[in-house]
Formats: C-alpha cells, sequence, structure tokens
C-alpha cells in the first residue's frame, strides 16, 4: 500500500498540487485525503475512483501496479460516412394491429407491463 500512496505522491507533484488543492479538485476532505497520503488511512476505491475521474489521463495501472500500461494514444476519431438506410414504412391498413410495450421496473424487483395498441 505504501507504494501507491507514494505514486499518487509523485502524481500529485508532477502535477504541482498540494494534499490541500488535490483534494479540492477530487471533492474529498483534506484530512481523509492527508491521512491516506501520511499512511494513517489505505488508500480506497473511492480515492481511486475520484483520481480516474479527475484525470483521464492519469494511468491508473502504474498507481496500483507499478506497471505502465499499454495503451494505445489515438488521436481524434476519423468521421464513418453516413450511408442512406431504407426504412420500411408501416402499411396503413386497419387489420393490422401495432402493440408497444412498456416495462416499467420498480426498486422493489417488481415489473410493471403496459400494452400500447395503435
Amino acid at each position: 500500500m505504501e507504494e501507491i500512496v507514494q505514486r499518487i505522491k509523485v502524481y500529485m507533484e508532477s502535477e504541482g498540487h498540494t494534499p490541500s488543492s488535490m483534494a479540492n479538485a477530487l471533492g474529498m476532505n483534506r484530512p481523509t485525503l492527508v491521512h491516506i497520503l501520511n499512511g494513517r488511512n489505505k488508500p480506497n476505491l473511492q480515492l481511486i475512483q475520484k483520481l480516474c475521474a479527475f484525470d483521464d489521463q492519469l494511468d491508473l495501472r502504474y498507481i496500483l501496479t507499478g506497471e505502465q500500461s499499454n495503451k494505445i494514444k489515438t488521436g481524434p476519431l476519423e468521421a464513418i460516412p453516413n450511408k442512406p438506410v431504407k426504412v420500411n414504412t408501416p402499411s396503413s391498413t386497419p387489420s393490422e394491429v401495432i402493440k408497444q410495450k412498456l416495462l416499467v421496473l420498480n426498486p422493489n424487483g417488481t415489473w410493471e407491463t403496459y400494452t400500447k395498441e395503435a
């Protein structure tokens, strides 16, 4: 764990952050970050998640394991050419019934189904 803390400290120094400015940037309490940096508390998932959200160029594999990531840095994505799509239009004969179903999932694990006929 000490190695992870050391790599976080090196990252902070390279970016010019103090514990206060880093805690501010991550949206954490300063004492929480200071306790992690001083070894009183261990780095937790919350800190790693906040670091990941804070800097998308940060190599989290290096922070966690000390090994460089094999990420391939790519430039901007190329535009994909548009191709026309053939859409089948439904016939308007009255004998056809179109049914649409809506499934509502409730927080308690139950669900309700609603059917709309047009």
